[in-house]
C-alpha cells in the first residue's frame, strides 16, 4: 500500500541513466593525467584527473564486482555533485523529471541486488544495464523527494562529522602512542630530567633501558596433548585475539586440537608467518584456550607491564621491525620464530611509568570506542528512518507551493 501520490515504477522508466558519460581509461593513462577532478570506480574514488566529463549531480551503482554480496555493511551506491569522471565499471544515474539522483542513491544504498545480477565466474557478479533498468523503485513527487532528502542529509552530516572525529582521535592516539612509548614525551610525574642517551634505535631518556624481549619474556609452548575441550582462538590484525567460532561464525580450525598450543590468560600469541602484518594478540578472554600450532606463544616474567608491551608491539614502528627481521623459510613464506623474535630490542622505562603510559593510552582508546558506538547508533537510526521515509510509511510535510512548483 503506497501513500496517495506515490507510485511504483522501474529505474528504466523513471531515472536518467547516463552511461554515455563514462570515461574508461587505464591506470597507465591516468598516471599522466593528474589533476583535481575525481575519477570514480564502482565503490569509490580511484584517482584524480586534469579534466572532467561530468558536471552535475549524479549517483553511481556498480556494474560488476563482488561488493554486491556485502550490501548490509557496505553502501551499494555513491553520490556526488560537481565536476568528475566515472570509469566503465559503474552505472551513472542523473536527475530526471521523475526521480532525483540522490533519491536513487538512498533507495539502493543497502539494497539486495542479487536477484537481478548475472554471474561472471566464481565470486564475480554483474549488474547489466537492462538489469538496472528493470529494478523497481518507489517514487513520491519531486517536492517530497527533496524534503525527504533534506531530512536524511542531516543524518549524513552527523555521520560524516562523527567519522571525521573518529579519524582525528585515532590519529591523535597514534601520535600520543609514538611519543609516549618512545620516551619522546614524558608524563609529568616521571619527567625528572631532559637528558637522553643515544641508542642504535634513537635516543632514549637517561633513566630508560633498551633491552631484548628475551630479558622480559619466555616462550610458552605447552600443547593440548590431553585433548581438553578448550575454546580455540584466532588472531586478527586489529582486534587481536578473538574466539574463532564467535568471530567467524563457523569452524575454521581442525577437528583434532591435540597439536594446538595452550595459551593461558595473560599470554601473548603471534602468527609466526604473519606477524609482519601486525598479527599479534594478548589473551585476556579465558583462563585457558587453544591456538593453532602456527602461532608462537610467550609470557612475560613480571619485569614489564603487559599493557605497555602489547601497545608497543602493535605500533607501526614494530610492525616494520618484524618485517625486517622476518626470515624466508623453505616454503618461501616469511616467518619470525621465537629464536629471532626474542632478540628484538624494546625501550624499557620503570614499571610504574610503563603502567601509567598504558593507562593514558587506554583512556584514548576508550574515547575512540565511545565515538565508534555513537557512529554505529547514528547509522542504525538513519537506516531505520530511511526504511520508513523511502516507503512512505512515515511522511514529511510538503507545502502547497512546493507541490505546485514540482508539478510545473
Amino acid at each position: 500500500m503506497l501513500p496517495e501520490g506515490w507510485k511504483q515504477t522501474t529505474v528504466g522508466n523513471a531515472c536518467a541513466i547516463k552511461n554515455n558519460l563514462r570515461l574508461p581509461i587505464s591506470t597507465e593513462q591516468r598516471s599522466g593525467m593528474h589533476g583535481p577532478y575525481p575519477y570514480f570506480g564502482p565503490t569509490g574514488v580511484l584517482g584524480y584527473l586534469d579534466h572532467y566529463r561530468i558536471n552535475e549531480e549524479f549517483a553511481l551503482i556498480g556494474e560488476d564486482g563482488d561488493h554486491f554480496l556485502k550490501f548490509k555493511e557496505r553502501e551499494m551506491t555513491l553520490y556526488f555533485s560537481g565536476k568528475a569522471n566515472v570509469n566503465n565499471h559503474a552505472h551513472i544515474v542523473g536527475n530526471s523529471s521523475a526521480c532525483l539522483a540522490k533519491w536513487f542513491h538512498y533507495t539502493f544504498m543497502h539494497c539486495d541486488l542479487t536477484p537481478v545480477l548475472s554471474r561472471q565466474g566464481v565470486g564475480r557478479y554483474k549488474l547489466t544495464k537492462s538489469g538496472l533498468e528493470n529494478l523497481k523503485i518507489i517514487l513520491p513527487s519531486i517536492a517530497e523527494q527533496e524534503q525527504i532528502i533534506t531530512v536524511l542529509a542531516t543524518w549524513d552530516d552527523a555521520i560524516a562529522a562523527t567519522q571525521k572525529l573518529v579519524a582525528n582521535t585515532r590519529q591523535q592516539k597514534r601520535a600520543l602512542m609514538q611519543q609516549l612509548l618512545s620516551g619522546k614525551r614524558r608524563l609529568k610525574q616521571f619527567a625528572r630530567s631532559d637528558r637522553r642517551v643515544a641508542t642504535r634505535f634513537g635516543s632514549l631518556p637517561v633513566d630508560w633501558e633498551h633491552v631484548a624481549i628475551e630479558r622480559v619474556a619466555n616462550e610458552f609452548s605447552a600443547k593440548n596433548v590431553a585433548d581438553e575441550p578448550l575454546p580455540v582462538l584466532s588472531c586478527t590484525k586489529h582486534a587481536g585475539l578473538v574466539d574463532s567460532l564467535a568471530y567467524f561464525n563457523k569452524r575454521i580450525f581442525s577437528e583434532d586440537t591435540t597439536t594446538y598450543k595452550i595459551v593461558e590468560r595473560n599470554c601473548f600469541a603471534y602468527a609466526t608467518n604473519h606477524i609482519d602484518e601486525g598479527s599479534i594478540g594478548y589473551q585476556n578472554l579465558y583462563d585457558k584456550a587453544l591456538i593453532s600450532p602456527m602461532y608462537t606463544v610467550f609470557k612475560t616474567s613480571g619485569a614489564i607491564d603487559d599493557g605497555f608491551l602489547f601497545k608497543l608491539l602493535k605500533t607501526e614502528h614494530y610492525r616494520q621491525i618484524f618485517a625486517a627481521n622476518t626470515n624466508a623459510s623453505v616454503d618461501r613464506r616469511g616467518s619470525l620464530r621465537w629464536g629471532d623474535f626474542k632478540k628484538i630490542e624494546i625501550p624499557l622505562p620503570s614499571l610504574q611509568e610503563q603502567a601509567a603510559i598504558s593507562a593514558v593510552i587506554d583512556v584514548a582508546e576508550q574515547e575512540i570506542s565511545s565515538l565508534e558506538k555513537q557512529l554505529a547508533v547514528l547509522r542504525e537510526e538513519k537506516r531505520a528512518l530511511m526504511q520508513q521515509l523511502l516507503t512512505g510509511k512515515r511522511r514529511v510535510r510538503v507545502s502547497v507551493c512546493e507541490e505546485e512548483t514540482s508539478a510545473s
